[in-house]
């Protein structure tokens, strides 16, 4: 049996950062990680691996920022470790008067934001896009990162300060007045570990692990996924900004198309209209990163997703509405290898996180940071450090709170939205 102050289930990339912020910040010497495989291998592994601070909502974007300003620190620190490239995100548009995510507060503050509606400059500048877009709206803080590097970087930091990791899975949790037991399978047989206080932090199977306490979070998983694929044509400019088309769409089949696919029931959602929100970037040697965000299914969660074969085309086939020289990769053939994603957006329905203590004493969460754990994750894990040790709270902390729904002022707030921000 081990014994420790902490234990955090879950050593994604949200988990080792409130590792990180536990023993770092604070000084926690007794803290344990456990997952059942390696640190960061199954959702964060996914991660588009990009970052911005532009948001809908006045909490999201004070959280995303205070997560960059975090992570800008760890790269000056480390001789930018985990190669954080500050490059922009342009939101695209066919229509002048569309806003990306409709917001009262982003109205009112412009702040960071260029507009472009100029036809003609648009042409000029992005003579790659359709002649139909008719809005470019750079993002300028916003770019990508190296995110396993980042994961590594606040893992060793906080195994130097005391943190232990082990490898298991839980299979059950006990609680009582002394604290919390968890029960595990591990290579070398059963095991047990006991804490003062437990973070649950598994990603997609947060929920599991509340359920052994009795808890049931407010939580949904859904399977989304990007692929990699070569651009031999180089159609992609290798300079091009992580790029968003901010229009719904639907796609022009033919006839003939449309008849077959209505004549079946597993495919009929093909005919539907597609959300916003389709992404292209340019990725290393002469690669390029897709990923569209339009599955609206929930689903239990799974340690191995299955791909998808309709994924590669779908996605390309919508990315030439705003690229058109992507078409050639439908038409023609998709460039091989293919690379396929498939990772887990576990959220709440405003997409808003949980953070901070359960209804059990000594019981917290990080979880539901559905399609933004990475760039997200060092906020995320310095606030459920701050509410475990008594530190001083953001603004941002009660909107994340997981008992937040009892509280008819935010509650009014979410009902109210415009937009979750979901890419």
């Amino acid at each position: 049996m081990k014994r420790c102050e902490i234990v955090i289930s879950g050593a994604g990339i949200a988990g080792v950062a409130t590792a990180y912020y536990l023993s770092v910040k604070y000084g926690q010497a007794r803290v344990v990680l456990i997952d059942k495989l390696l640190p960061m291998s199954l959702t964060t592994s996914k991660s588009g691996e990009n970052f911005r601070d532009y948001w809908p909502q006045h909490c999201m974007a004070s959280f995303a920022g205070r997560s960059l300003d975090l992570m800008q620190e760890l790269a000056d620190q480390s001789g930018d470790a985990f190669d954080m490239r500050f490059f922009g995100y342009d939101f695209v548009s066919e229509s002048a008067n569309r806003e990306v995510f409709p917001s009262d507060a982003l109205r009112a503050s412009p702040s960071g934001l260029r507009r472009n509606c100029d036809r003609e400059a648009i042409r000029r500048q992005y003579p790659h896009l359709a002649e139909t877009i008719r809005q470019v709206v750079h993002i300028e803080r916003a770019g990508s990162i190296d995110v396993y590097a980042l994961g590594s970087l606040l893992l060793s930091r906080a195994r130097d300060a005391g943190v232990e990791l082990v490898c298991g899975t839980v299979d059950s949790i006990d609680q009582d007045s002394s604290g919390f037991a968890l029960h595990l399978s591990t290579a070398g047989g059963e095991a047990r570990v006991t804490a003062n206080r437990l973070v649950l932090a598994a990603g997609p199977f947060v929920d599991e692990l509340a359920g052994m306490l009795g808890i049931e979070l407010p939580v949904e998983s859904f399977l989304q996924r990007k692929i990699v694929i070569p651009d031999p044509d180089r159609i992609i400019p290798r300079d091009m900004p992580f790029t968003v088309f901010a229009d719904p769409q639907t796609f022009d089949w033919s006839d003939e198309e449309t008849e077959l696919i209505d004549d079946d029931p597993d495919y009929q959602w093909l005919l539907d209209e597609f959300p916003g929100g389709l992404h292209v970037k340019p990725e290393s040697n002469d690669q390029i990163k897709l990923g569209w965000a339009y599955n609206r299914a929930s689903e239990p969660p799974k340690w191995d997703p299955r791909d998808d074969i309709s994924f590669p085309s779908i996605v390309l086939r919508g990315a030439s509405r705003f690229i058109p020289a992507l078409d050639r990769y439908v038409k023609d053939r998709i460039p091989t290898p293919v690379v396929q994603y498939s990772g887990y957006y576990t959220r709440t329905r405003e997409n808003w996180p949980l953070i901070g203590p359960l209804g059990l004493e000594g019981l917290y969460t990080v979880a539901a940071l559905s399609g933004y754990g990475t760039m997200c994750a060092c906020a995320a894990g310095e606030l459920c450090a701050d509410w475990m040790m008594g530190g001083s709270l953001p603004d941002f902390a009660r909107n994340f709170h997981p008992d937040r729904y009892s509280d008819q002022a935010i509650l009014a707030e979410i009902d109210g939205l415009e937009s979750d921000g979901q890419l």
